[in-house]
């Protein structure tokens, strides 16, 4: 009793985990995009170029880093023996270019006259002062160029990362709808195959009572041998569609991994995605979308800003510095002073082709972008009216396949009905039934053209930028 107990328990338990398990899922596009999205290589590479810009931009930071100095200095032997020590620091600012700076000194010891200068009271002399461009460096100098541009390469470095996504996108899509359609190739030649197979042993029965003649059954061992090289070409074909979708269906680990025959879907979608909004929408859409403009403008400013910094050192140095100082502690000379010192120094580059070549470099790359841009623009236009003319060509080729599919379903079944009465032979079935499964594959190939046109419409409007969410349409 105990031992039928526990076979009806393991019994029980086998069935509860296979009814557990159920059907497998289909693989839904919304899962290979999702994978993609997280673990594929090309996407993870163009990711780093925001941390190597916001690295930019901390560097172009740096040029206002507070800088401390120490010279120091010591006579030990020669007629006059002496100490120096000087500490300054030195606050560049972004305000008009001014410097600010600060310091303290000693000098202790024995000075010719002509250093008396040197000498200091026994605390040492403060000092405090700023530096204030008043013609080159005072509207824009190189501190303040580098960091314009490195925030403007933080957002450049934002709009590759979204053409790069818009990219593995709409590859990740086509791969799965090819792979979708080589599943339903494989399924339409396995079927028929089987059909002439299953028909063979009625055929050659009918040949042994002479219904028909012997070279009937030699016609069909014909069609079933074409019909099984169709089944192997059709395997080849979605091995290769699964080895291409494995690059962006990715496991948690990133790793490629293969899909199997049974995650395919049993057919396309019923209905395609909604699409909102005319030609004319979608053009101004994608020009205000499109990572590429975007990165072309950001560039331009870029340029920009490195033609003002150029033509702005072609301008004399005009600095107006303001210094004041005071000895602090007591001095055995009586040195303890208080002095405040104004000054004025002028540079004059007299051939300035440094900055005039570099201004001509930038005026050229403001010409370059600028075509480009035109070139990109005229481009995206041609993209968005041919992807409209690739979906509407898509709906008319699927509909028209449809009802050829249908007309062949009819014929094949036709000359089936025939070839049992005797009217015809199976030559002409085979046609039938050839007709019958191509018309099957054109459906299903138009089906793939628009749901992969569907594809190349959100990626040339840069909808999956606006809108990060993934549609399944499965």
């Amino acid at each position: 009793m105990s031992k039928m107990f526990v076979c009806l328990l393991l019994c029980w338990s086998l069935l509860g985990v296979a009814e557990a398990s159920g059907p497998v899922a289909p693989l839904a596009l919304g899962e290979v995009v999702d994978a993609a999205l997280r673990a594929f290589p090309g996407l993870l590479a163009a990711e780093q170029r925001k941390p190597l810009a916001a690295g930019e931009l901390q560097t172009a930071q740096g040029g206002f880093d507070t800088l401390l100095k120490s010279q120091n200095r010591w006579s030990v032997s020669g007629l006059y023996e002496n100490r120096q020590y000087d500490w300054s620091i030195e606050q560049p600012t972004s305000v008009m270019g001014a410097t600010f700076f600060g310091g303290w000194r000693r000098g202790t010891g024995h000075y010719p006259v002509y250093e008396g200068k040197s000498l200091t009271a026994n605390d040492g002399e403060v000092r405090m002062g700023v530096n204030i461009p008043l013609w080159r460096n005072r509207e824009i100098d190189r501190r303040r160029a580098s960091l314009q541009q490195a925030e403007l390469g933080q957002l450049i470095a934002g709009h590759e990362f979204d053409q790069t996504l818009l990219d593995v996108r709409r590859q990740a899509s086509h791969r799965y709808w090819d792979w979708v359609l080589a599943g339903i190739r494989l399924r339409t030649a396995q079927q028929l195959c089987e059909v002439a197979e299953q028909r063979n042993q009625a055929i050659l029965q009918r040949v042994a009572a002479g219904d028909i003649p012997e070279f009937e059954a030699l016609d069909n061992q014909r069609a079933i041998i074409e019909r099984r090289e169709r089944v192997v070409a059709a395997q080849r074909l979605l091995e290769q569609s699964a080895i291409q979708l494995s690059l962006y269906w990715r496991d948690e680990q990133g790793q490629p991994q293969l899909p199997t025959p049974e995650l395919l879907p049993a057919d396309f979608p019923g209905q395609e995605p909604r699409i909102d909004g005319d030609l004319h929408e979608a053009l101004v859409t994608a020009s205000a979308q499109r990572p590429e403009l975007q990165r072309l403008k950001l560039q331009a400013q870029q340029s920009e800003t490195e033609l003002q910094l150029q033509e702005n050192q072609q301008n004399p140095a005009l600095d107006f510095q303001v210094v004041g100082a005071s000895d602090i502690g007591q001095s055995p000379y009586k040195l303890n002073r208080d002095e405040l010192y104004l000054g004025l120094n002028v540079d004059i580059p007299l051939q300035q082709r440094v900055a005039g070549g570099r201004a001509q470099v930038a005026s050229a790359n403001l010409r370059r972008l600028h075509w480009e841009r035109k070139g990109v623009e005229d481009r995206i236009d041609a993209e968005v009216k041919d992807v409209w003319s690739a979906l509407d060509a898509a709906r008319q080729r699927l509909q028209l396949s449809q009802q050829q599919q249908q007309a062949a379903r009819q014929l094949e079944q036709g000359e089936r009905t025939r070839f049992e009465l005797g009217e015809t032979t199976l030559l002409f079935v085979n046609l039938r039934e050839i007709a019958s499964g191509d018309a099957s594959l054109q459906v299903a190939d138009a089906a793939a053209s628009l749901f992969k046109a569907h594809a190349d419409y959100q990626a040339v409007l840069a909808n999956a930028v606006a809108d990060s969410g993934v549609k399944d349409h499965d």
